[in-house]
């Protein structure tokens, strides 16, 4: 198989697969965060497992490090028994650390502004908006937590099938170049 209908053929299998993975993240992205969460949660689970089979292997713990990565491991099993009975809940955990992060920040940075009173130029009230804006996104996101987290999935979801219509385009490009340079070298394989 010559090297240019390997290539096609890899980009045609790669761009079939990100062309339904991003139509699936963007249809259904309450699943796509099911199964996310699922993914982490499996994670967590077998590198839990692994360790304390690891240590009933060797019979025993044999240096602190080893207790505490007992410890480690038991609540990382634990973590992934939460996750498995709701596995949007690591999402929703994430999104609201974050929108505690954007409000306290946001009115740190409200206070401060307010505190300028005198400069209140043009740039001023695009700083004050602004502000504004990332508080209200950091309010939204607290009160519902997963609003944040689909519109991510769907972006990712219309990137892939960008992605994927640009790997078609790309392909075809080099198709009819390589054919336009065989025609001109005179080299046909």
């Amino acid at each position: 198989m010559s090297n240019f209908k390997l290539i096609k053929w890899n980009s045609a299998i790669n761009a079939v697969v990100f062309l339904l993975l991003g139509l699936l993240l963007l249809i259904f992205p309450n699943e796509s965060l099911n199964i996310g969460g699922y993914l982490i949660a499996s994670i967590l689970m077998l590198a839990g497992l692994s360790f304390i089979i690891r240590i009933i292997k060797a019979k025993g713990i044999e240096t602190n490090g080893d207790g505490i990565n007992l410890m480690l491991s038991i609540g990382s099993i634990a973590l992934s028994i939460t996750i498995f009975t709701d596995p949007t809940w690591i999402i929703r955990m994430i999104n609201i650390f974050a929108g505690i992060i954007l409000i306290m920040s946001s009115t740190m940075n409200l206070i401060e502004l307010l505190q300028y009173k005198q400069d209140r130029t043009t740039s001023w009230k695009i700083y004050i908006a602004l502000v504004i804006l990332i508080l209200i996104v950091g309010i939204v996101i607290i009160i519902n937590p997963l609003f944040l987290a689909k519109i991510i999935i769907r972006i990712e979801g219309i990137a892939l099938i960008i992605n994927t219509l640009t790997t078609i385009f790309l392909t075809k490009h080099v198709k009819a170049r390589t054919l336009l340079i065989e025609e001109k070298t005179g080299t046909n394989n």
